[in-house]
């Protein structure tokens, strides 16, 4: 399991205090994803929004259990088809840690789900892995309210909100990792123009050019090692 360092029982409660969905400080997020690049991307874009903390990632459903058992999230994240077993499990145990909780359900079969009746009150959303960004960013707005993320103020254009493609998601985890597009051109074996055109569609989809974007990538990679160091 991939998670940050243990919290206090007087931070858990401190997140908790005022804990409803217009306190944009207080939500904790457990987010479970058995794809390794797939459950980056989901923290990563729960981190860029701000007002919401990964405390853990897993990537299985025991791991899943124990992180809420542990943390006593706000929020789960939520695949529903893991390695060892169903992901619904997860959700079980995340509401009797946190009867409160919201679960999102994120999912390539997402029009296929059918919510069982236990589920109902604290389902936020069923979200389609083919458009996870905006419908992810658009969930979390409803939740916690509209607020100013860090990429709020870039430019928009008909391409914002869309999911990154798999080499996007590449380039932008090796843009956070610091790499210009010459070396990650190296790395990939692609030219430096087609990285440069790569960067440019992944800072419209997200909202951003320039400079942000860098700041965003690494951010995210930072948040990420961070989760690990434990």
């Amino acid at each position: 399991m991939q998670q940050r360092p243990p919290e206090s029982e007087q931070e858990r409660a401190a997140d908790r205090d005022g804990g409803g969905p217009g306190d944009s400080q207080s939500l904790s997020c457990v987010v479970v994803e058995d794809q390794a690049m797939f459950l980056e991307l989901l923290s990563g874009m729960i981190g860029i929004r701000g007002g919401i903390r990964v405390v853990a990632q897993a990537r299985s459903v025991s791991e899943g259990k124990a992180a809420c058992l542990e943390h006593c999230p706000d929020m789960l994240v939520l695949d529903l088809t893991l390695v060892d077993g169903e992901g619904l499990e997860v959700a079980r145990t995340f509401l009797k840690a946190n009867p409160a909780g919201r679960v999102i359900v994120v999912s390539g079969n997402a029009s296929d789900f059918v919510c069982p009746s236990w589920l109902n009150k604290a389902l936020q959303a069923v979200i389609s892995k083919n458009e996870t960004f905006q419908a992810l960013r658009q969930e979390l707005d409803e939740l916690l309210g509209p607020v100013r993320s860090i990429t709020a103020s870039g430019p928009r254009d008909a391409s914002h909100g869309l999911p990154m493609t798999p080499r996007e998601a590449e380039i932008f985890a090796l843009i956070g990792d610091g790499l210009t597009s010459r070396e990650i051109g190296e790395r990939l074996s692609i030219s430096e123009h087609t990285v440069q055109t790569h960067r440019k569609r992944v800072a419209a989809k997200l909202g951003t050019q320039g400079d942000e974007l860098t700041r965003i990538a690494v951010a995210q990679r930072q948040a990420f090692f961070r989760s690990q160091d434990n």
